[in-house]
């Protein structure tokens, strides 16, 4: 079993047992590991006829100790797929594919996803429209957007939003001099007391930055229904105007690296923003390192979901992105997925490739954090 130590605190307050105040201290600090168990690691849906998923982050529209239902990408199109338990889905259902002549023309993946007090569930998706270059490993070059499906039948069936939920400042017609541009990749969480929406992505229009992790929120009405139609987005004061801008970076990668593909969930048994991202450190490809030791799937926390001051934690190391098509294995779209009603076990969804060519396929390794007096 692998012990990761997590550099966060919360403080907890408690009432008097009526013994010696001078012998007990009044605000105990605790601080928590998580532990990856190593023992309880395996294959998710790999004889459902699927490759290259998940593809994006996962969507839980089921958890129960007899139906587990996921949505997720394979490919270019978005699957719910189903089964008695984790390890053992069974069923695949196609929900979208690519349609022409919209913003999905050629990739549409519902992912990460929230519910309204009255059951209707909110899936952000990623979706993108190919221009005909090519990125590293023979990807196909793409413009990004970050689309909304709505379902008010558990998933039964999607409607989808006609326009992207975020604006960008730059069109699908700006070149940026790379293969990737737009927004994309993104992930869905309510706020703590669920008065706000807040969605995470990459920014990919790359002039003036990398590609690193960007946020921008939504206010909720009644019955914490989100407001999708009047985005605020964050600016370099780490305050949030409905002016559309290209919103400031919350996450950046560590020197020559890119902080890509986010999952965050705000966590009852922490009390805190809790965020699995890549770092696709590319000055390992560039340097010609074989075995990279700092690439990988991170791990972060945050008290307020926007200040990511926490030090990144490395979970698994291995490479961030299909540098070639044939050469080397890579680590694709990490999410954690809670087990219990407190939130302090579950497991860590991603895929894994020993090449491109190959394709990825997902996986889960069981986690859960430990309670720490200090």
């Amino acid at each position: 079993m692998k012990i990761i130590k997590l550099f966060f605190f919360v403080l907890l307050y408690g009432c008097s047992s009526g013994e010696d105040d001078s012998t007990l201290n009044p605000n105990p600090v605790y601080n928590y590991s998580i532990r990856l168990d190593n023992s309880d690691h395996f294959a998710v849906g790999q004889n459902l006829g699927l490759n290259y998923f998940n593809d994006i982050t996962v969507g839980v529209l089921d958890y129960t100790q007899d139906q587990v239902r996921l949505i997720t990408a394979a490919g270019t199109k978005s699957y719910v797929l189903q089964g008695p338990n984790l390890s053992s889905l069974n069923t695949v259902t196609e929900v979208f594919a690519p349609q022409a002549g919209t913003f999905y023309s050629n990739y549409i993946g519902l992912g990460q996803l929230i519910k309204d007090d009255t059951g209707i569930i909110y899936s952000v998706f990623h979706a993108e429209q190919h221009d005909g270059s090519t990125l590293p490993g023979g990807i196909p070059g793409f413009y990004a957007s970050i689309g909304l499906g709505t379902s008010q039948n558990n998933g039964q069936t999607f409607e989808l939003a006609n326009d992207p939920i975020i604006p960008n400042i730059y069109d699908s017609s700006y070149d940026n001099q790379y293969g990737d541009g737009g927004l994309g990749e993104p992930s869905i969480t309510f706020s703590k007391d669920s008065s706000e929406v807040f969605v995470y992505y990459v920014d990919h229009n790359r002039t003036g930055r990398g590609v690193n992790i960007s946020m921008a929120k939504f206010n909720t009405t009644t019955n914490h229904r989100p407001d999708f139609s009047a985005p605020f987005f964050l600016n370099e004061n780490n305050l949030f105007t409905n002016e559309i801008i290209r919103s400031k970076e919350v996450v950046i990668g560590n020197g020559n690296s890119d902080a890509i593909f986010p999952q965050v969930t705000f966590n009852k048994f922490t009390n805190l923003y809790v965020m699995v991202y890549t770092e696709n450190n590319w000055g390992e490809y560039v340097n010609g390192i074989s075995n990279p030791s700092l690439s990988g799937i991170y791990y972060r926390t945050s008290k307020d979901g926007i200040h990511w001051t926490s030090d990144p934690i490395q979970l698994i190391s291995g490479w961030g992105i299909p540098f070639s098509a044939q050469n080397h294995s890579y680590l694709w779209h990490p999410n954690l997925i809670y087990t219990n009603e407190n939130q302090s076990e579950g497991y860590l969804i991603y895929s894994k490739a020993n090449t491109l060519q190959e394709g990825h396929k997902m996986w889960a390794l069981r986690f859960d954090f430990e309670q720490e007096a200090q």
